[in-house]
């Protein structure tokens, strides 16, 4: 059960980064980039727009 939910959160933050123009980090895919890094990249993302 928990994989699915880590699947999710995944799925959620990269669907918000695409949304964001963001669809890869450093010419890697965002699916396969660490999911930290993800997180790190969303919220300067997020930060820059505020």
């Amino acid at each position: 059960m928990t994989i699915m939910l880590d699947q999710l959160k995944r799925k959620s933050v990269i669907s918000k980064l695409n949304k964001l123009g963001i669809h890869s980090i450093d010419g890697q895919p965002l699916e396969d980039v660490l999911y930290s890094t993800l997180l790190k990249v969303l919220a300067r993302k997020l930060s820059e727009l505020d």
